[in-house]
Protein backbone atom coordinates (compact mmCIF):
# COMPACT_ATOMS: atom_id res chain seq x y z
CA UNK A 1 0.00 0.00 0.00
CA UNK A 2 2.83 2.42 0.89
CA UNK A 3 4.56 1.77 -2.46
CA UNK A 4 1.29 2.39 -4.30
CA UNK A 5 0.87 5.72 -2.47
CA UNK A 6 4.42 6.71 -3.46
CA UNK A 7 3.65 5.95 -7.11
CA UNK A 8 0.46 8.03 -6.94
CA UNK A 9 2.35 10.94 -5.32
CA UNK A 10 5.08 10.71 -7.97
CA UNK A 11 2.40 10.78 -10.68
CA UNK A 12 0.86 13.92 -9.13
CA UNK A 13 4.25 15.60 -9.01
CA UNK A 14 4.98 14.68 -12.64
CA UNK A 15 1.55 15.92 -13.68
CA UNK A 16 2.39 19.24 -12.04
CA UNK A 17 5.66 19.39 -13.97
CA UNK A 18 4.02 18.55 -17.28
CA UNK A 19 1.25 21.12 -16.86
CA UNK A 20 3.48 23.93 -15.66
CA UNK A 21 1.70 23.96 -12.30
CA UNK A 22 3.11 23.66 -8.81
CA UNK A 23 4.51 20.62 -7.09
CA UNK A 24 4.85 19.74 -3.43
CA UNK A 25 7.89 19.27 -1.30
CA UNK A 26 7.66 17.68 2.12
CA UNK A 27 4.01 16.74 1.73
CA UNK A 28 1.73 14.38 -0.08
CA UNK A 29 1.61 16.65 -3.10
CA UNK A 30 -0.15 19.66 -4.49
CA UNK A 31 -2.23 19.60 -7.68
CA UNK A 32 -0.72 20.20 -11.05
CA UNK A 33 -2.74 23.06 -12.48
CA UNK A 34 -5.54 22.93 -15.01
CA UNK A 35 -8.10 23.71 -12.35
CA UNK A 36 -7.50 20.57 -10.32
CA UNK A 37 -7.10 20.92 -6.62
CA UNK A 38 -4.57 18.93 -4.68
CA UNK A 39 -4.23 17.64 -1.19
CA UNK A 40 -1.53 17.70 1.43
CA UNK A 41 0.77 20.17 2.98
CA UNK A 42 4.18 21.33 2.00
CA UNK A 43 6.10 24.03 0.25
CA UNK A 44 5.10 24.75 -3.34
CA UNK A 45 7.07 26.53 -6.03
CA UNK A 46 6.61 27.24 -9.75
CA UNK A 47 8.06 24.56 -11.99
CA UNK A 48 10.43 25.62 -14.75
CA UNK A 49 12.61 28.15 -12.99
CA UNK A 50 12.13 31.51 -11.42
CA UNK A 51 9.77 34.00 -12.96
CA UNK A 52 11.30 36.79 -10.93
CA UNK A 53 12.21 39.97 -12.75
CA UNK A 54 14.28 41.22 -9.83
CA UNK A 55 17.57 42.94 -10.58
CA UNK A 56 20.87 41.13 -10.16
CA UNK A 57 21.13 42.39 -6.59
CA UNK A 58 23.69 45.06 -7.42
CA UNK A 59 23.04 48.53 -6.04
CA UNK A 60 22.51 51.46 -8.38
CA UNK A 61 25.71 53.19 -9.46
CA UNK A 62 24.43 56.66 -8.47
CA UNK A 63 26.30 58.28 -11.36
CA UNK A 64 29.63 56.57 -10.65
CA UNK A 65 31.41 55.09 -13.67
CA UNK A 66 34.16 52.49 -13.26
CA UNK A 67 35.34 49.18 -14.70
CA UNK A 68 36.20 46.20 -12.54
CA UNK A 69 39.29 44.50 -13.95
CA UNK A 70 38.75 40.82 -14.76
CA UNK A 71 40.81 38.33 -12.73
CA UNK A 72 42.74 35.61 -14.47
CA UNK A 73 40.95 32.28 -13.87
CA UNK A 74 43.23 30.05 -11.76
CA UNK A 75 43.03 27.00 -14.01
CA UNK A 76 43.81 29.00 -17.16
CA UNK A 77 46.70 30.75 -15.39
CA UNK A 78 48.12 27.42 -14.18
CA UNK A 79 48.15 26.21 -17.81
CA UNK A 80 49.53 29.53 -19.09
CA UNK A 81 46.45 29.77 -21.33
CA UNK A 82 45.77 33.06 -23.15
CA UNK A 83 42.57 34.24 -24.78
CA UNK A 84 40.08 37.02 -25.51
CA UNK A 85 36.40 37.59 -24.87
CA UNK A 86 34.40 40.14 -26.85
CA UNK A 87 31.35 41.38 -24.94
CA UNK A 88 28.46 43.64 -25.76
CA UNK A 89 25.67 44.78 -23.49
CA UNK A 90 23.20 47.56 -22.90
CA UNK A 91 23.47 49.73 -19.81
CA UNK A 92 20.36 50.44 -17.78
CA UNK A 93 19.61 53.86 -16.36
CA UNK A 94 21.05 52.74 -12.99
CA UNK A 95 24.46 52.12 -14.67
CA UNK A 96 24.30 48.32 -14.54
CA UNK A 97 24.77 45.96 -17.51
CA UNK A 98 21.83 44.16 -19.14
CA UNK A 99 21.36 42.00 -22.23
CA UNK A 100 24.92 40.66 -21.92
CA UNK A 101 26.40 38.74 -24.88
CA UNK A 102 29.88 37.21 -25.17
CA UNK A 103 32.00 35.52 -27.83
CA UNK A 104 35.52 34.16 -27.74
CA UNK A 105 37.45 31.82 -25.50
CA UNK A 106 35.03 30.04 -23.16
CA UNK A 107 37.47 29.48 -20.26
CA UNK A 108 37.28 33.24 -19.68
CA UNK A 109 33.51 33.77 -20.05
CA UNK A 110 32.57 33.55 -16.36
CA UNK A 111 35.25 35.93 -15.15
CA UNK A 112 34.56 38.44 -17.91
CA UNK A 113 30.84 38.44 -17.10
CA UNK A 114 31.60 38.84 -13.37
CA UNK A 115 33.73 41.92 -14.08
CA UNK A 116 31.09 43.45 -16.38
CA UNK A 117 28.27 42.90 -13.88
CA UNK A 118 30.26 44.40 -10.98
CA UNK A 119 31.22 47.50 -12.96
CA UNK A 120 29.30 50.78 -13.26
CA UNK A 121 28.86 52.05 -16.81
CA UNK A 122 27.64 55.30 -18.41
CA UNK A 123 23.85 55.07 -18.09
CA UNK A 124 21.93 54.18 -21.23
CA UNK A 125 24.99 53.58 -23.45
CA UNK A 126 25.59 50.30 -25.30
CA UNK A 127 29.07 48.91 -24.61
CA UNK A 128 31.25 46.77 -26.90
CA UNK A 129 34.49 45.70 -25.21
CA UNK A 130 37.24 43.09 -25.32
CA UNK A 131 38.77 41.44 -22.26
CA UNK A 132 42.27 40.16 -23.00
CA UNK A 133 43.93 37.42 -20.95
CA UNK A 134 47.66 37.01 -21.69
CA UNK A 135 50.45 34.69 -20.61
CA UNK A 136 48.66 33.33 -17.56
CA UNK A 137 49.17 36.67 -15.77
CA UNK A 138 47.51 39.74 -17.27
CA UNK A 139 43.77 40.33 -17.61
CA UNK A 140 42.80 43.75 -19.01
CA UNK A 141 40.14 45.58 -20.97
CA UNK A 142 41.38 46.60 -24.42
CA UNK A 143 39.90 48.85 -27.04
CA UNK A 144 37.34 47.20 -29.27
CA UNK A 145 37.50 48.46 -32.84
CA UNK A 146 33.70 48.17 -33.12
CA UNK A 147 32.97 50.75 -30.46
CA UNK A 148 35.99 53.03 -30.29
CA UNK A 149 35.60 52.83 -26.49
CA UNK A 150 38.79 52.10 -24.54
Amino acid sequence: MRQCMQVVCAAWLLAGCASGGSVGIGGVGIGGGGGSSGVGVGLSFPVGGSTSTADSGQADCDGDVYRVQPRYPEQAAAQNYSGRVTVSFNVKLNGRAADYEAAGDKPFFDETKRAVMRSCWPAGVRQNLVASYQNGKTAIWVENSLSGTP
